[in-house]
């Protein structure tokens, strides 16, 4: 298991990137720390002081970021450029072997380029430090059965738990949902994934959004059934791209 501790987690991603990525310690990024290169409508010019390549080419969208400092507007795993990407993490790791943040990005840009293993790793050593974003990441690897990680609702669960206790609203919606099902040993509580995906709403997260909505619709987790606000959360999540929520839309004539 690939767990380390303050600076040594970042040094000992930092190498395991390095020899994955088949980069130098010192690789070059594809441009300035200062400006950030073309992007997606919308994306910052001016890049604030103190943000580094890595936080431009792999930090999530504000939106995913949930609670965490977002320094720049992010992109999208689809979006990621990840050979750029995982050399400017490979290069922020060592210049700032103690911010946890980059570790979870570098493991964004393992994702993207195929490398699961890879990925999972970094993400159990940003995990281990109590980031998030990286336990939310990490649990979905286990629910899946991805980056050679076998299929582990159990361990899923528990680092769902571990993000949402920090209020990051994907960790709440994950935990909903597990709750919602019973699963990963969990007894089955629908007025505690109601609870949970309203947090996780209210923080914009829109697959939580989705879900509750459908809980507003149906009448369930303790809420008193009501359109406007399945339709209202329903709007949320289809503008946060979920698109079950423009089917329910549709179905309930909401559209």
């Amino acid at each position: 298991m690939f767990e380390m501790t303050g600076r040594a987690t970042a040094w000992g991603a930092l190498l395991l990137l390095s020899a994955l990525a088949g980069l130098p310690a010192h690789a070059a990024t594809d441009g300035s720390d200062q400006k950030s290169g073309p992007g997606p409508a919308g994306a910052l010019t001016e890049v604030p002081a103190g943000v580094t390549e890595c936080d431009r080419l792999a930090q999530p969208t504000r939106a995913a970021m949930g609670n965490l400092p977002a320094l720049v507007n992010g992109v999208s795993l689809a979006d990621l450029r990840w050979p750029a990407a995982r050399a400017a993490c490979a290069r922020a790791m060592e210049e700032a072997p103690s911010e946890v943040r980059f570790v979870a990005f570098a493991a964004r840009a393992a994702d993207k380029g195929g490398d699961a293993r890879a990925a999972a790793r970094l993400y159990r050593a940003a995990a281990d430090e109590g980031y998030p974003l990286a336990q939310v990441n990490l649990g979905v690897m286990y629910e899946n059965g991805e980056g050679g990680l076998g299929r582990d609702d159990r361990e899923a669960a528990r680092l769902y738990r571990l993000a949402a206790d920090q209020s990051y609203p994907a960790g709440q919606a994950s935990l909903g949902t597990f709750l919602l099902a019973g699963r990963g040993g969990l007894r089955r509580n629908e007025a505690e994934a109601a609870r949970l995906w309203r947090l996780a709403a209210d923080g914009g997260n829109a697959q939580a959004q989705n879900n509750l909505g459908k809980l507003y619709a149906e009448g369930q987790g303790g809420l008193r059934r009501d359109m406007n606000e399945a339709a209202r959360l329903w709007r949320l999540a289809a503008e946060g791209g979920v698109a079950e929520a423009r089917n329910n839309l549709r179905r309930a004539g909401r559209s």
